[in-house]
């Protein structure tokens, strides 16, 4: 494997000139030294060139690919996303499968990994929803509003019992509504106890 990761980073250091599409060899039979070509993207390399014939390519089979101009004996495996991830683009001859987070996920750049979504606590809203790339951002409520625990939801003003001609039972903090009563309601109940 390291062998295979040499070779992918020589060409990616060499850059896409026409230099990058050759590499010199010696010929095991004559002993010359020779400039053969790479292998395209999407191919291996069957055989070196030899002094009569030109290097020898052949297409990566399902499930493999290389994406460089290349001279590597067999193309590399496709990769297989990982936990928590979905498929964005799947693997062909000439690139490796994209992965990415799935819905409710976030890369998590220093785990290498895709990390569910923060729930915002009870009396926190959200000031900015989790995207594939960062996290849900949670704020305070501030005075006179409210919110339960939820990944999405922002904070509500208190109920005015007030404007809903009704009395105040209980008045809301950040993590819950206040609490209203209707005073007729409450003095038929009585009545009949």
């Amino acid at each position: 494997m390291f062998f295979y990761l040499l070779l992918l980073f020589q060409q990616s250091s060499a850059g896409s000139d026409a230099s990058s599409r050759t590499f010199t060899h010696t010929d095991p039979v004559t002993g010359q030294q020779l400039t053969c070509d790479r292998c395209p993207p999407g191919t291996f390399m069957r055989a070196r060139c030899t002094a009569t014939s030109r290097s020898d390519c052949a297409p990566c089979q399902p499930g493999s690919f290389t994406e460089m101009w290349n001279y590597i004996g067999k193309c590399l495996r496709c990769g297989v996303c990982s936990h928590n991830e979905v498929v964005k683009s799947a693997c062909n001859a000439s690139s490796d499968c994209l992965c990415g987070c799935k819905q409710g996920f976030y890369w998590r750049a220093e785990l290498e990994m895709c990390v569910r979504h923060r729930q915002c606590q009870s009396g926190h809203g959200v000031l900015s929803s989790g995207t594939a790339d960062k996290d849900t951002v949670c704020y305070a409520c501030p005075d006179g509003t409210f919110s339960t625990s939820s990944a999405q939801q922002n904070c509500t003003e208190h109920r005015s019992c007030q404007a809903l001609g009704q009395e105040l039972l209980l008045r809301g903090s950040t993590w819950h509504d206040s609490i209203c009563m209707n005073c007729t309601a409450a003095e038929l109940n009585s009545e009949t106890v």
